[in-house]
Formats: C-alpha cells, structure tokens, sequence
C-alpha cells in the first residue's frame, strides 16, 4: 500500500518521531539540506501561491487544509493541515536513497520514490532552490515520463457537457479537461476527469453519500473519444471544448501534478467539492496567483459548486480563451436531420424505420436523388443511434447499416442536409446560476411582498440560451411574503428541489417528461380559516409534443404528498392530472398550465389553473408576471403577482 510507504519514508527521514532511525546522510549533505530549508523559509515557500496550489491548500472559514484526503498524499503527518511542515519534510524525501524504497504493489522502487511520485513538487522547489545535482541525486522517473511521453501534451481544453436528466449527479452538467498532442485529432487525445466511486448504490443510499461525503473521487486518464462515445453518444450531452491558452511551462506543470493526483482520492460532494470544484484546484497549478476556487465557498449558502460556474471563472482570466468549439449530440444531429426534411421525405422515412427495413421502397420512390440522401442518411444516423441505445441488436445494425450505405453509394447526388448550427448563446454566456428577486402581489384580496432567493439554477421563465430547452432544475428556492396588514414576514414556500424535463416527441426519439420537487410551503387547507406549513412532494410523468417551433406541450400524471400537524390525519395523498404549454420566444417566456388534483382528505381536491410570463430587460434582469387560480368546494384563491429578477 502507499500509505505504508510513505509511513516508512516518514521513519527514515525521522518525521517527527523521537524514536525514528533516519537513513544517514553524509555531513555535507545535512549541511545542504538544512542550507535548503533555511532558504524555502527566507523565500516564504511554504505561503507561496504556486505551493499551495500544489498541495490543494485553502484558509477558509469553515477550514483550513488540503481538500485532498489521501494520507499518501502528505509526506508529513502534519501535511494536510500545515503547509510549512509539509515542505520541509517533503525536501528531505527527495534526499531519499533508492535502495531506501521499499517495492510496494509490485512498481519499482524508483517509481515509488518521492521525486517521481511528486515529480510537479520537485520540479517547482527545484527551480526555485537550484538543486545541487552533486549532493541531490536525480532519480530518471522511467514511469513517469513514460506517461509524459505517451500524452506528450501541448494544448489544454476545458470541456463542458450539457446536463442529462437521467442521472441526479449530472444535472447541472459536467466538466473535465482534454490534453491534445501535437497533429492529431482531438479524439484522440487524453480526457482528465474526477469522478466518484459509487459502485453499485442507488435511491437513498445514492443521494445521501453523494450529498455528505460518503464517496472517494479520483482522478483519471483516458482517452478523449470514450468521453465523447459515453456524454455525446451514449447519454446525447451536447459537449462544448473550450481551448486555453496556456503555454508549455504551465502545461509541464499541470501534466505532472495530474500524475500525482492519480495516485490520490478526496471526499467527493455532490454540490460542492465535486468534478468541476476539483479540476478548478487542478488548474491553479496552472494559474497559480488566481485561487480559482475562492468564490465558491460562501457563507451564507456554505459552499456549492455549478459546472458552467467554474467555466465561467475560468474563462475569466485575462486571455485565457483561444476558441470555443461546439460538438452536438448524436440526437442533436437526428433532431435537425428530421426537422430539415420535407414532408414526402419524412413520409418515406417512416417507411424505412419500420421492421423489415425496405431500402428499395425509398430507392423507387418518386423522390430525385438528392432528397433519397436526405432520407437514407437521416435513416443510418437513426440506426447507430438506435444501436448505441441498446434498441437494436448488432447482427439488424449490421445488416441494415450495409443495406443504406450501399444504396446511399449509387446515388449521384449527396444529402443536402446542414450541419448542426452553433447555437447562438454558449453556455457560459447564459444567464448567471443565482437569483433573487422582489415580487408585489395580491392574493384573495390582501397585498402583499416577496422577497426570493435561489442559489439555482434555472427556471422555465429564464432565458434559455445555453440552458437545455424546457428543462427546469432548481434547489434551495426560498420565498419569504409580507402582507400588509399582518405587518410580519412568513416563510411562503422552501423547495430543496424542483425539477421539470419536457422534451418533445417525434416519429423517432419517445422521450419521458416529468416533474418532481420537494419541499416546505404555506398552505391553505379549504376548511381552515388560516394558513400552515406542511411538508410537499410531487412526482408527474407523461409525455410532451412541439406542435410549433419554440413551443412544448405536455401532459402529465400526478402524484402528491402533504404532511404536517396543521393537515387532518396529519398527511394526505393526492393524485391527478396536469395539461401545460410552455413557450420561448427568447426574449419572451410563456407558461400555462391546468392541474386537476384528487386528495385522500376530498374537501381538498382542487382544480389549478396558472399562467406566467417573462421579458427580459437586459442580460441577468428579468420582468416576471404570474397569476393563480385554485378551485375547491370550500375555497378560491385567486392570486396576482408580478416581480424583478436579477442573477447573480
């Protein structure tokens, strides 16, 4: 184990231990190494931002440590909480002796030697210190330059993924970083990523250790195109590469320190020390006078970090972007495939998906040349597609793909379908993560105020440039109401979470829509005079269409729970159905929606009737209008609210 060994470089060196034997050093060699830390003190390395950016050093209010978790990660016993110590004891290892190694895991003991298990630490006290070659012997580190050589890296892209509903630890995206060589191709390249260990845990167990540390995250070297195969691919992310400009010095420096990270783990947290939060670490190896983390620990919210937040903060840094490059989804490109086409060519497309697949009905169809393209290539795209999802079997995918592609090869005249546009708005230039907001309102006759707050992220009245369209996902919202004549200020509703998914169906992608949220609101119960808070949670799934461009339409089956002292029986569970549009004219955002819900406890079943809209004022302020309708046999609400939003 590493622990063990760096447990016995610790004795050797002596540490901190009256009882430890060092290894013995020759006179001179004492002599230079105390000559050594004396000037890393003079210099004040141990305070220097390069050091601790090497080391993962933060002083914070709510700590002040390493994020890194791995005991072998600290030459010292002291390393993860004292950077001083950490240093000088780090610059006797370096003096170990080969021989003094032990083999552990069955790796040489050259590869388990300091110098080449923290070749970016020794490279940067090196240069700083001009380590005597005579009495500081190098170690060659074949292991590691071994690894050097095979990325042999020369350009650094930042690589965001847009978020997939399908799995709750990838909501709000994903980032990684993408290491290119020289001349070749951007699939192949090298992928850095930091990911979780969750094994095969799910439900509960899966939000409870994700949420509070409960997982070890790692970093990890792979090629770039299985990244693309599983985000663009597999889970159909639209990716975006950022390109940095970053020269070789800074690129030497970070390709060593993912080496020593590669052999170390940290705590991994959903919303806050998680994939991108640890590449931002990663990074001020390269960026070392901007501590690229220091905005995402926030007292009032703790900390919580938001992938396209830490592209942002990147992107930031002066002169830091060379190009931007957008990579869209396998059915991304089917979605704009099949909107290109007309209707006599969507019309034999539909001939050809169906089981047996006659190619030659499209062949002698009455359509010219160049619309059959149009058809067998969106039909091939489908298929690979439909392969990759695990709907069609190799031996159809096989045989079908051939029987395209080879009517495809006697047609003359090639597909005129586009490519894929680059969207308008890039994901970082969408609007901010955070939102707060002051409503003036009206509701059964009494006036009243909001005040909201909502660390994030994005609603279905936000601007969607560089968002997914009609998805939601919030969490943390909070509304606190004043009415005018009880002159106190109530919490009016907290939502841990809120999120909504409504892509549209068509003749080939069948997606599922749904809703969930989870929460505390005030609530009017038809037969009591005053409001009380309960506890909600919702579950609805259905399907929604896109009968016109920028427009959705959905239908939904609902579930819902109310619990709390103030209900009769103290909880009730309800059930019904939703019928909702939802429009996004860009600057302009409409909502409707019409919601019939059937309680345990009948006197309150009610009928929902909401309607909402947003203009945008400028980038990051919004103007919001809403209005609520609830029908139940005992009571009306009926309320009116209209709101300024700004992100930050």
């Amino acid at each position: 184990m590493r622990i063990a060994l760096i447990c016995f470089i610790w004795l050797c060196l002596g540490g901190n231990s009256a009882e430890a034997e060092p290894f013995s050093l020759s006179e001179k060699q004492e002599d230079y190494l105390r000559t050594l830390q004396q000037e890393a003190k003079h210099q004040k390395l141990a305070q220097d931002p390069q050091w601790r950016a090497l080391m993962h050093y933060h002083d914070r209010w709510i700590s002040k440590e390493s994020t890194i978790d791995s005991e072998a990660f600290f030459l010292s016993p002291d390393g993860k909480k004292d950077p001083d110590k950490e240093l000088n004891v780090t610059l006797r290892a370096f003096f170990t002796p080969i021989s003094h190694v032990e083999k552990i895991e069955k790796k040489s003991a050259e590869y388990n030697h300091p110098q080449c298990l923290f070749p970016a630490r020794y490279a940067w006290l090196n240069r700083r210190l001009h380590f005597d070659p005579a009495l500081l012997l190098p170690v060659s580190c074949t292991d590691y330059q071994a690894f050097k050589s095979t990325i042999a890296p020369e350009r650094v892209a930042l690589i965001f993924t847009s978020a997939y509903m399908g799995n709750p630890a990838s909501l709000f995206g994903h980032t990684l970083l993408r290491l290119d060589s020289a001349g070749e191709t951007p699939l192949l390249s090298h992928a850095v990523n930091y990911g979780a260990i969750t094994g095969s845990d799910g439900g509960i167990s899966f939000m409870f250790k994700g949420v509070f540390g409960g997982y070890n995250g790692i970093f990890s070297v792979y090629p770039y195109y299985d990244t693309v195969n599983l985000y663009n691919n597999m889970e159909n992310r639209d990716i975006w590469e950022y390109q940095l400009n970053f020269d070789q010095e800074q690129i030497d420096r970070l390709i060593a320190h993912v080496w020593e990270l590669g052999h170390n783990s940290a705590y991994y947290y959903f919303f806050s020390e998680n994939c991108s939060y640890m590449l931002l670490e990663t990074l001020n190896v390269a960026l070392p006078q901007q501590d690229l983390t220091e905005d995402f620990y926030r007292p009032l919210f703790s900390s919580y970090t938001i992938p396209i937040d830490t592209v942002r903060t990147v992107l930031k840094q002066k002169n830091i972007l060379k190009k931007a490059i957008y990579r869209p989804s396998r059915q991304t490109r089917l979605t704009h495939a099949y909107a290109f086409l007309n209707s006599p060519e969507k019309v034999q497309l539909r001939k050809l998906l169906k089981k047996p697949r006659q190619v030659d009905s499209v062949m002698e169809s009455d359509l010219n040349d160049e619309q059959k393209a149009n058809v067998l290539v969106t039909a091939y795209e489908y298929i690979q597609y439909a392969f990759i999802a695990g709907n069609v079997p190799l031996d159809e995918m096989r045989r079908d793909s051939i029987k395209i592609l080879t009517a495809l090869s006697s047609i003359r005249d090639k597909s005129s379908i586009t490519e894929v546009p680059v969207p308008e708005t890039r994901p970082d230039e969408g609007h901010l993560s955070g939102a707060v907001g002051v409503y003036g309102g009206r509701r059964n006759h009494k006036n009243f105020i909001d005040f909201m707050i909502r660390p994030a992220y994005h609603t279905l009245l936000d601007e969607t440039g560089g968002f997914v369209p009609f998805g939601a996902i919030t969490y943390l919202d909070t509304t606190l109401r004043w009415y005018e004549n009880e002159n106190d200020l109530r919490l009016q509703k907290f939502s841990f979470v809120d999120i909504a998914s409504f892509p549209a169906r068509n003749e080939l992608f069948t997606p599922f829509s749904f809703k969930m949220n989870l929460g505390v609101e005030s609530y009017a119960y038809p037969t009591k005079e005053k409001e009380g808070y309960v506890f909600f949670a919702g579950a609805d799934g259905g399907v929604s269409w896109c009968p016109w461009k920028g427009v959705t339409t959905y239908f939904l089956v609902n579930t819902h729970l109310k619990a709390g002292g103030y209900l009769p029986h103290n909880a009730m569970i309800g059930g019904g159905f939703q019928l909702g549009t939802a429009a996004d004219f860009k600057k302009v955002r409409l909502t409707a929606d019409a919601e019939k819900i059937f309680y345990t406890n009948k006197d309150a079943d009610t009928w929902r009737y909401q309607a909402a809209a947003s203009v945008s004022l400028r980038h990051n302020w919004t103007m919001e209008a809403s209005f609520l309708f609830e029908d139940t046999k005992h009571a009306d609400i009926h309320e009116g609210r209209l709101g300024l939003i700004m992100h930050f």
